[in-house]
């Protein structure tokens, strides 16, 4: 049945962000959110993992309602991966890593070393976080949530702050954990990046539901107009590749 959003809707403090919001995600596909600045992206993740109080609707995991999960289930099914994580204390990074076991109640060793190794952060286990650079920092976060093994990653701009060598090691690392039966939703802001990876795409504009389908589909010169109010170029490489080029302000 996978991640399904029914008619959510969700308040922060006096301005409505999601308005009526249905959506479905599937096991082994990469879901991409896409849309302009304020549109509800990083909202409808924190409302997927029941991090932000729902107005209306809800959001279920195989029909179970994500709020009505214990935080254990919830931590258990669903890794989330926030634009900002903050590290508050200056841990060595194998111990920091080994934190994304927490859920499961065990220090399995083998699932942490099988993280540090996709997120190729080895090389980093036994530094102190804080000797980190900001890209060093993000890999390593993201190895936390991959040690829980969680059934769903949700990850709001996890290129942020990345080489583009690490940004396409990361786009790979999404790619394998769809392929490996995870359920993958991400937001990106790269266009060219979200065609390369996405199965699906999910468009967001003003907080409503713009376009949500196969990639080939949803990122079409009319859409991506709507939704950034951009024209846009969509290239067609040798190897069947897109890319993707704002054109002019409409």
């Amino acid at each position: 049945m996978g991640l399904i959003s029914r008619d959510l809707a969700v308040t922060l403090g006096r301005r409505r962000i999601l308005h009526g919001v249905d959506a479905a995600f599937a096991f082994g596909r990469v879901t991409v959110v896409l849309g302009a600045n304020g549109a509800g992206k990083s909202t409808l993740l924190r409302a997927a993992a029941a991090l932000v109080q729902v107005e209306g609707g809800a959001v279920s995991i195989d029909g179970v309602d994500v709020a009505a999960l214990s935080p254990r289930e919830r931590a258990q099914a669903i890794g989330y991966l926030p634009q900002d994580s903050v590290v508050h204390w200056n841990m060595r990074v194998r111990d920091l890593v080994a934190l994304g076991r927490l859920p499961h109640g065990d220090g399995d060793a083998a699932a942490v070393e099988r993280a540090l190794a996709a997120t190729h952060t080895i090389d980093l286990a036994e530094r102190a976080v804080r000797s980190l650079s900001g890209g060093e920092r993000a890999r390593v976060l993201l190895a936390r949530v991959l040690a829980g093994e969680p059934r769903w990653l949700l990850a709001d701009e996890p290129l942020a702050s990345l080489d583009p060598l690490h940004q396409l090691e990361t786009l790979a690392l999404l790619r394998d954990a769809a392929t490996r039966g995870m359920g993958v939703v991400v937001v990106l802001h790269d266009l060219t990046q979200a065609a390369a990876i996405a199965d699906e795409v999910l468009l967001l504009k003003d907080g409503r539901v713009l376009a949500h389908g196969a990639t080939d589909r949803v990122m079409t010169h009319a859409h991506l107009a709507a939704a950034y109010g951009v024209g846009v170029e969509v290239l067609a490489r040798a190897d069947g590749r897109r890319v993707i080029v704002p054109d002019e302000r409409l």
